[in-house]
C-alpha cells in the first residue's frame, strides 16, 4: 500500500510541476531546470536540453486538449495513479507479432506513436527517445505502451499484438 501511495504522490508532484511551469510561461521551468531535465531526460544538465522545453510545453497542451476533446483517447490511455512505473509493456497482456522481423527488444526505428503525437523528445536522426528510461517514461504512457488493443490500433503499431488466452 505504501508503494502505491509513493507512485501516486510522484505522479501528482510531477503534474503539479508541469502545470506550474506551463502557467508561469516556463519561468519556473528555467529556475528549476535541472529538476525538470531529470524528470524528462534522466539528466540534470538542463542547458543540454533547454531548447526542447518550449516544444515539450506545446506537446503537453496538445495532449491535454486531446484528453478533453476525445473521451476514447482518455479511456484508452488512462493510468491509475497507483500503477507501478514500467519500462516496457506487460507481456501478459501483449506480445510481439509473428510478422515482426526486427529484434524483440526496442522498437527498432518504428516510432509511429512518437511521430503521431509529434513528440519533441524524439531524436528524428536516430529514431530514439531522448527521455528513454526517465521518470516521465516510466511513470506515464511511454514506458507501459502498449497496454491494450485500442492503443495498438490507434497508433497502427506494427510490432505488438494482444495476447489471447
Amino acid at each position: 500500500m505504501m508503494r502505491k501511495m509513493q507512485w501516486a504522490a510522484a505522479r501528482i508532484v510531477f503534474l503539479i510541476m508541469a502545470l506550474v511551469g506551463t502557467a508561469s510561461g516556463s519561468a519556473v521551468s528555467y529556475l528549476l531546470g535541472p529538476l525538470y531535465s531529470w524528470y524528462l531526460f534522466n539528466d540534470v544538465r538542463f542547458l543540454k536540453h533547454h531548447r526542447l522545453f518550449f516544444p515539450i510545453a506545446v506537446a503537453y497542451w496538445k495532449l491535454v486538449f486531446e484528453w478533453i476533446r476525445n473521451p476514447d483517447y482518455r479511456r484508452m490511455f488512462a493510468i491509475p495513479w497507483t500503477a507501478p512505473p514500467m519500462i516496457g509493456p506487460d507481456l501478459s497482456r501483449v506480445r510481439v507479432r509473428k510478422t515482426w522481423s526486427e529484434d524483440e527488444v526496442g522498437c527498432n526505428g518504428c516510432v509511429q506513436c512518437c511521430i503521431w503525437r509529434a513528440c519533441p523528445m524524439l531524436d528524428a536522426e536516430q529514431n530514439l527517445c531522448r527521455g528513454y528510461g526517465s521518470f516521465f517514461w516510466r511513470y506515464f504512457n511511454c514506458g507501459r505502451y502498449p497496454e491494450n488493443e485500442a492503443q495498438i490500433h490507434y497508433y497502427d503499431c506494427p510490432k505488438w499484438d494482444v495476447c489471447i488466452d
